[in-house]
């Protein structure tokens, strides 16, 4: 993939919307590809968060917890484009689920630490995609707060 259709693929996220031609160039640039056939891991639950990934084809699926099962919850479809494990861009805690591939897929892996320098270079992207990540912890947190009486029973 050239960095031409890797920018046209990050426009795509409103975490990047604040970035501009030349600063989502640099992040084409640092972004590694990866391929996955079926049935093949990204990550699994527990891993240390390195990054993110955006899936540009195919179908992947989230499992809550170990591969083997011993999630909570059915696995679920991750449909392209997505982007995937977005806390790994700033924060270097175990990933919460497992990703493994449902069909082929081709995804672009986003290593933190290029993010972060972008980020550190430019105060007003920072405090940009601090607000975009704030908001959708927000939104998870409240997600969990409605169907945690069910737990409670």
């Amino acid at each position: 993939m050239g960095d031409d259709e890797a920018v046209a693929v990050f426009r795509k996220f409103e975490i990047f919307g604040g970035f501009n031609d030349e600063q989502l160039r640099l992040l084409a640039f640092v972004s590694e590809e990866r391929a996955l056939a079926r049935g093949d891991t990204l990550y699994v639950a527990g891993e240390k968060a390195d990054g993110a990934y955006v899936l540009v084809t195919g179908t992947l699926e989230g499992i809550d917890g170990d591969l083997d099962g011993a999630g909570a919850r059915a696995p679920y479809p991750i449909v392209a484009p997505a982007l995937i494990g977005e806390m790994g861009l700033m924060l270097t805690r175990p990933r919460a689920t497992s990703i493994r591939a449902r069909s082929s897929a081709q995804l672009l892996y986003i290593p933190r630490e290029p993010f972060l320098k972008l980020l550190r270079n430019d105060p007003e992207l920072a405090e940009s995609v601090s607000a975009i990540l704030r908001a959708e912890l927000a939104r998870y947190l409240e997600r969990i707060a409605q169907i945690a009486p069910k737990f409670s029973q």
